[in-house]
This record gives structure tokens, C-alpha cells and sequence, in this order.
């Protein structure tokens, strides 16, 4: 009798401790699968910025980055295993900018633990957040500061594409096109910044210079000096 007790009781020990191994092991492939879908998440938001750009059908500059907007670009639900909404925190480093766009951070958070949530929902800062994010949590960060960066980027390149083809323009007929030539010249082209603007052209009156320049959704202006002189050269500046 005591062996089967001794017995009975070992099998209980084990089981339980099976019963806690898969517990653990469930547990990961949740947070696994949470994880997932707040990256893809945060990747199909990272996909709707960059192609804002409302000459496309496509959505126009927006800085609320938001769950729709993702949703739009993502097989996942956006919803988590509770059936509660993937919570979006976002968070701007306000005296940080980068070409004029505030840093801001965006995190995608897909549990339904509460204490989890509460703890990303209370950071204070784009810094704070950007540290509580690792591959430790259910949630992806979609830095937007980032993409903002790119866009602009983008625009110069882009800008310096048409700076070229006005110097080769200037070498068959010794002058920089007119207004009128340009627009032709633009439209056969058919490069624009980001967000599927034209770039401002300027002729100086010299006819041996001129200028470039685009402005972004949020006010910075990024100008391009094309001049047989002096080359080129880039400035910005901000506008209201």
C-alpha cells in the first residue's frame, strides 16, 4: 500500500511538472505569435508612410499613425488572442528633429496582458520607449522619425537626378530652360519628390543659374543651387 502511494505520488510530481513545462512552453508561443503580428504590424505601417503620395490613389501625408492605417497593408487581424485591439503608443522626442520631423517612435504592443500594456502605455518619452521594446516583449517599434528621414532623403536624390538634366540641357543650348521648357522637360521625366510633387524650379535671370527646391508635408524646405559657377549646392530652411 505504501508503494502505491509513494507511487501515486511521484506521478503527480511529474505530471505536474510536465503540466508547468507546457504551461511555459504555451506561454512563449503566445508572446512568439504576439510578437509576429506586431511586427508585421509595425512593417505594414512603416510600408503606408512611405508610399503616401495622394497623386497615386494612395493615402496623402498623415501623422496619425494609427492601427487602420496598418490594416490596410497587413494580412494580420490587429487584433489579439483576447480579441482586444493591438494598442498603438506613440511617443515624439519633441526637441530632436531631423530635417525639421520630430523623432517620434511608435510602438505596437499585441497582448492582452494587461500589466504589459499598462507598462508601455506609461512611457513618457520616444527615448523611453525605444528602450522598452526587445525581443523580450510582445511588441514591434515602427520608427517614424526614421521613415521621415528617408522621404526626404529620397527627395534629394531625386532632386539631384533633375539637377543633372538640367546641366545636360545646358550643354546642347547654352542656357537653362525657360519655365515653359522646364514643366515639358519635368513632365516627360516624370521624377518628384516622395510624395509625388514636383520639384519648384527658379531661373535666375543670368540664365546661367538657377534653382531647385522641394518642401515637405510638415514645412522644410530643401533647396539645390544649380550654377556653371559655383556648382551645386544644397541649403534648407524652414516655412510656416
Amino acid at each position: 500500500m505504501s508503494g502505491l502511494l509513494i507511487g501515486m505520488t511521484i506521478f503527480s510530481a511529474l505530471s505536474l511538472q510536465w503540466a508547468k513545462s507546457e504551461l511555459i512552453a504555451t506561454q512563449q508561443r503566445q508572446a512568439e505569435q504576439a510578437r509576429a503580428q506586431a511586427e508585421d504590424l509595425a512593417g505594414a505601417m512603416e510600408f503606408a508612410v512611405l508610399t503616401e503620395n495622394a497623386n497615386a490613389g494612395l493615402q496623402a501625408y498623415d501623422e496619425n499613425y494609427n492601427l487602420a492605417r496598418a490594416r490596410q497593408f497587413s494580412n494580420a487581424v490587429g487584433t489579439t488572442r483576447g480579441g482586444n485591439e493591438v494598442l498603438v503608443t506613440t511617443r515624439t522626442a519633441e526637441e530632436d528633429t531631423t530635417f525639421g520631423a520630430p523623432k517620434t517612435q511608435v510602438a505596437l504592443t499585441a497582448t492582452d496582458d494587461t500589466l504589459q500594456r499598462a507598462e508601455i502605455n506609461r512611457v513618457g518619452s520616444a527615448e523611453d520607449l525605444n528602450r522598452a521594446i526587445d525581443n523580450k516583449t510582445p511588441s514591434a517599434l515602427f520608427d517614424a522619425g526614421g521613415v521621415r528621414q528617408r522621404q526626404v532623403l529620397t527627395s534629394n536624390q531625386r532632386m539631384e537626378v533633375m539637377a543633372e538634366q538640367l546641366y545636360a540641357y545646358y550643354a546642347t543650348q547654352l542656357t537653362f530652360p525657360s519655365a515653359t521648357e522646364w514643366t515639358t522637360m519635368e513632365g516627360k521625366l516624370g521624377i518628384r519628390d516622395a510624395w509625388g510633387k514636383s520639384f519648384v524650379y527658379a531661373l535666375f535671370p543670368d540664365g546661367q543659374s538657377a534653382e531647385l527646391s522641394f518642401t515637405t508635408p510638415w514645412g522644410f524646405t530643401q533647396k539645390l543651387a544649380v550654377s556653371l559657377q559655383e556648382g551645386t549646392s544644397v541649403s534648407e530652411s524652414e516655412t510656416n
